[in-house]
């Protein structure tokens, strides 16, 4: 059954949070970094709000982490296990694993290696990883399905589920995306983001995407108004409902971003964007 969930990317979530911004230092020990501003909710406290919301289910961005320390982790770990909501994805967001430059795509698979030990620290199901923002060509399409071999290898050591998205330059295209997949030779889960896919491309992209997808990042259009864009938010979310996805729908918001942000409240819009999935899932959706 599809089900709901949100990330610490939705909404007005990264400015509650004090949208840190903390990355591991050289030799992937500890983070560096700052607050954005000044945090509202604790990130200890964030599975407690959203389980008080009805969502179980939420995705963490490695950015809004502001301590690796074990002691820290644990704590984390255990709010979430109170809270009794999944950390379904710890989302990486840097790396350069599709790199033609071997050293940088050896240190971006170094760096995606330690995050996938945090994840684990922290009881997370998953992670979330992508080539990057290198171009896709024959020859780091190979390397790429290389790396993530060997990242799955890992992710699986560790004992959580790898997947990707399509999410950055070299994961633009479906066709590459996919190729990176079937070449690695590995089960990987697949991301398909609503907002991600653009263009006159689309809802090629998407139905290229949708039979293999194992979580959603829904996001959906506005007008000049801040009126959704009914039709395409249907469309893409029937693409999902034919092709049986049964995954977690992470309620991420709407494009443009700030604007949707600055027109609705954080809740109001959680149930507005649930409605959305409600409406073409119904009681296939444990929204």
């Amino acid at each position: 059954m599809a089900r709901a969930g949100l990330s610490s990317f939705s909404l007005h979530l990264p400015d509650a949070l004090g949208d840190p911004w903390f990355e591991l230092d050289d030799g992937h020990k500890s983070v560096s970094g700052s607050f954005r501003g000044a945090p509202t909710l604790e990130l200890l406290d964030f599975p407690g709000e959203v389980a008080a919301h009805g969502i179980n289910c939420v995705d963490l961005c490695i950015q809004h982490i502001p301590n690796i320390e074990p002691g820290y982790l644990a704590e984390l770990r255990a709010a979430f296990e109170s809270a009794d909501v999944e950390l379904y994805q710890l989302l990486i967001d840097i790396g350069e694993v599709g790199s033609p430059d071997p050293d940088e795509r050896s240190a971006g698979i170094a760096l995606t290696k330690r995050w996938t030990e945090i994840a684990s620290e922290l009881g997370s199901t998953g992670v979330r990883y992508v080539p990057g923002d290198s171009a896709p060509t024959p020859a780091t399409i190979n390397q790429s399905a290389e790396a993530f071999r060997e990242l799955y290898d890992f992710s699986v050591q560790c004992g959580v589920e790898p997947a990707t998205e399509n999410y950055k330059f070299f994961n633009n295209e479906a066709d590459d995306l996919l190729r990176v997949l079937d070449l690695s030779e590995r089960d990987y889960g697949l991301v398909a983001d609503f907002g991600n896919a653009k263009g006159p491309q689309k809802y090629d992209t998407l139905a290229k995407l949708m039979p293999r997808a194992t979580a959603i990042h829904q996001w959906v259009a506005i007008d000049e108004d801040g009126v959704i864009n009914d039709e395409d938010s249907k469309r893409c979310l029937n693409m999902a409902r034919e092709n049986g996805f049964d995954g977690p729908v992470m309620l991420l918001g709407g494009q443009p971003y700030q604007q949707y942000r600055d027109s609705r409240e954080m809740w109001d819009a959680v149930d507005e964007l649930r409605g959305e999935v409600k409406a073409v899932f119904g009681d296939a959706f444990a929204g």
